[in-house]
């Protein structure tokens, strides 16, 4: 069978040559622009072809890409969501903790028991200041007179 095959496309190929050479230049000429033009318009439609494969697989691949930045945006709002959550109740837990009214006792006994900063080392004292308007006025109108 594969003599055969053979023995067919050599026939073939000297046929073609032969038919080639019979014929006028004008119908030669008519014939190559012929081809030519079925070659260009093939080569145009596969590159038509190629180039939507690839915007197809390119709006895909954003389409995945945009899918994954959102998933990624939404765990991590669930996260700081969780923390949130997390902190709060930390916090809730540290309020009503019973030994939330011992500590600040503790730290109110401290500042109690603060040491003054100057030398003599004495306890704090609550001293005020009072700056009585009518004080001042008395001593303005005694410079004046």
């Amino acid at each position: 069978m594969s003599k055969k095959v053979l023995l067919g496309t050599i026939l073939g190929s000297v046929a073609t040559v032969a038919a080639w050479k019979l014929l006028p230049s004008a119908k030669k000429t008519a014939l190559k622009q012929r081809v030519n033009a079925t070659a260009t318009d093939f080569a145009d439609r596969t590159t038509d072809y190629a180039l939507d494969a690839l915007d197809i697989v390119d709006a895909k691949m954003a389409e995945s890409e945009a899918d994954e930045k959102f998933s990624g945006v939404v765990d991590s709002v669930k996260g700081a969501k969780d923390k949130a959550k997390q902190t709060a109740s930390h916090l809730a837990d540290r309020l009503t903790n019973d030994d939330f009214d011992r500590e600040t006792a503790d730290i109110r006994q401290e500042l109690a028991n603060a040491i003054h900063p100057d030398d003599n080392d004495d306890q704090v004292v609550d001293d005020d200041i009072v700056i009585d308007a009518t004080d001042a006025d008395d001593q303005d109108e005694k410079t004046d007179k």
